[in-house]
């Protein structure tokens, strides 16, 4: 079965936008909560990658509670805001401009890699090369989370490229073992003129709740 592709988006452009009072409908000003409920479970641990990691809640979140933390994102603008954010809030987080498809230098460096919404948006061969990242960068049992959307039936997504079960299992199925698979949602800022995904449930905060699988795996 071939994965559906995502549509090319200039992340860069979006968010330097966003500077200027547009929507970046992924920035809810906190971690996704499908996430943040694994940050105060204690299940990230060691040193952390929050990788594509935009303007940095998540990494943010977990510096507040003591972790040492690495942010990378492929915008330089995001990494500004993000730094911005860190000297504003008094946290330290090593955020940094890089590729996540084609991370260097950072072999066997990290315990715990969260990824908030990064995998939806390559195509198939960059999943695969991400993959073989996660492979390299991860220590001895090290672990990952991930968040992004779900290819299922009556699944509500913005057709940025949703994941089916079978393709997240394919590409966790070598070196990795996964824990937990479950559907949960990512929320998101949406604008009232984006057609009918405007028109979707909105949540008590007035976010989108859009349909999500979180994947967390152990290196093997």
């Amino acid at each position: 079965m071939t994965e559906p592709q995502p549509p090319s988006l200039d992340f860069e452009q979006v968010y330097r936008a966003g500077t200027t009072g547009a929507t970046v409908p992924w920035n809810i000003g906190e971690p996704q909560p499908a996430l943040a409920e694994l940050v105060a479970a204690g299940w990230c641990r060691g040193r952390v990658l929050d990788i594509g990691c935009g303007t940095g809640e998540l990494g943010l979140a977990l510096a507040a509670l003591g972790h040492e933390v690495t942010g990378i994102d492929l915008s330089p603008t995001a990494i500004e805001l993000a730094r911005a954010t860190a000297a504003d809030r008094g946290l330290t987080v090593d955020f940094q401009v890089a590729d996540a498809t084609n991370l260097t230098g950072y072999d066997a460096a990290f315990d715990t890699v969260l990824d908030s919404g990064l995998l939806h948006c390559l195509d198939s061969v960059a999943q695969d090369r991400y993959l073989g990242v996660l492979r390299r960068i991860c220590g001895p049992d090290g672990r990952v989370a991930i968040l992004c959307f779900a290819d299922v039936p009556n699944a509500r997504t913005p057709g940025q490229g949703p994941l089916t079960e079978t393709r997240l299992r394919e590409l966790f199925a070598t070196n990795w073992s996964i824990a937990a698979l479950d559907l949960v949602d990512i929320v998101g800022r949406i604008d009232e003129n984006l057609g009918e995904i405007s028109t979707w449930p909105r949540d008590q905060n007035g976010r989108t709740p859009m349909t999500a699988w979180r994947l967390t795996a152990h290196r093997r």
